[in-house]
């Protein structure tokens, strides 16, 4: 049985490091975007909630808070707020584009 769930055990953690090396070649395949700064291992040192946020604002490179709320199911308050937390973590950046603010990592 030990044996058993230590094979289990290594097998997710092979699905997780799996998981973020794709995560850091789609960070640093981005056309026109240096991102090799960005770690994808900061993504485990979030918390759940702008986890999520900061994925879905990966997935589509740049956006609105309304962009990251579709993807999300979250409201685009609650997107704005952790899109902000992100910011301000120094994980996101944003800028104004007339009446919209853009956000991307």
């Amino acid at each position: 049985m030990f044996v058993e769930e230590r094979e289990r055990i290594v097998e997710l953690l092979e699905k997780i490091l799996q998981t973020l090396e794709r995560i850091e070649e789609k960070l640093n395949g981005r056309p026109g975007r240096d991102l090799s700064g960005v770690d994808p291992f900061m993504l485990l040192e979030l918390p759940d909630n702008l986890r999520t946020t900061a994925m879905a604002l990966i997935k589509i490179g740049s956006g609105t808070a309304s962009d990251v709320a579709e993807i999300t199911g979250r409201s685009r308050a609650i997107e704005s707020h952790y899109l902000n937390t992100l910011v301000k973590m120094g994980y996101a950046r944003k800028r104004r584009e007339e009446r919209r603010v853009i956000y991307e990592i």
